[in-house]
């Protein structure tokens, strides 16, 4: 059986009391290990080993020697400890802790494990059964609020080229308790909340319960609502960087769930992305010649030096 570890404080515990019995390469590993939980949670065996000075094996054995039934497994225990940790610091103590810092290649390495973890999740039976429900509703509603009203959207706006009656709701407002009283169990709410749980999103979420209307909740794992609030539940790692929320791989999500959907209604899809192409040249939407825009844009940049310079 698997070692588990919960915090930071059980990893500490864990080493304090093998680097006594260490020696050697074993005991290098665990030095660095201490020293550098979060570079290590997203190393394979090979960075692991060249960062220690030692070799592959004797990383494999390390995680065996610490009660882990391979380095996968290590490695997926040790990122969870990583990311609860980050979750649960404010911006405020995030930023004061890392300053001078900037652990970019660290933010770009976690949200590229992110990103690979969306294979296991599309092979899901929640996404399973997210697909249909989304490609069946007679309406969708699509919500995020605060840092998760952008993803919000993105999804809603490619959605509404496939599906004829989608809604966004990046706010709570007036308007949206109108059309509120028009929503029931026959439609489907898909609700982003990244990368903390805010106030708008659980007093929305009790809204749509009384109005009956099922949720697909996408969610990193430290912005979950009451399980009886939703219907389906995606969970979808984000990174938090020194000031700001990296919700790359939830954004990838939105778009291959978006494509899900097209699939599942592959008919109707066709006729309305037919439908707005062709709307879209009537009504001379993107530039149909880049050749053309190049050029306006050469003008621009002609016209923009020989302007004064009003800064100096």
């Amino acid at each position: 059986m698997s070692m588990t570890l919960t915090d930071r404080r059980s990893l500490m515990a864990l080493l304090d009391a093998e680097i006594p019995t260490l020696s050697g390469a074993q005991r290098r590993l665990a030095l660095y290990l201490r020293e550098h939980p979060e570079q290590v949670s997203f190393m394979t065996t090979t960075d692991f080993a060249q960062a220690a000075s030692t070799s592959q094996s004797s990383v494999t054995r390390f995680a065996l020697r610490l009660g882990f039934d391979s380095y996968a497994d290590f490695s997926k225990v040790l990122s969870d400890v990583v990311l609860h940790e980050i979750h649960n610091k404010a911006p405020t103590e995030r930023f004061r802790e890392q300053e001078g810092s900037s652990h970019f290649m660290d933010f770009i390495a976690q949200e590229m494990n992110h990103l690979r973890g969306l294979a296991d999740l599309l092979a899901s039976p929640e996404f399973g059964r997210s697909v249909p429900q989304l490609a069946l509703s007679r309406r969708v509603i699509v919500v995020g609020f605060a840092a998760a009203a952008s993803i919000a959207e993105h999804a809603s706006l490619y959605l509404s080229r496939l599906h004829p009656h989608v809604h966004c709701v990046t706010t709570l407002e007036a308007g949206v308790m109108t059309h509120l009283t028009h929503w029931s169990a026959q439609d489907t709410a898909l609700l982003f909340t990244v990368p903390r749980l805010t106030t708008d999103t659980v007093r929305f979420s009790e809204l749509l319960k009384q109005r009956d209307v099922p949720v697909i909740l996408i969610a990193d794992p430290a912005a979950l609502i009451a399980p009886d609030q939703v219907k389906e539940t995606l969970i979808v790692p984000v990174t938090l960087g020194l000031t700001t929320a990296v919700p790359s791989a939830m954004l990838m999500f939105a778009s291959l769930l978006v494509d899900a959907v097209a699939l599942q209604r592959a008919r109707q899809t066709s006729e309305a992305l037919q439908t707005f192409e062709e709307l879209s040249a009537t009504g001379r939407l993107f530039v149909e010649h880049r050749g053309s825009a190049e050029a306006s844009w050469e003008e621009h940049l002609r016209t923009l030096r020989q302007a004064p310079d009003e800064m100096t």
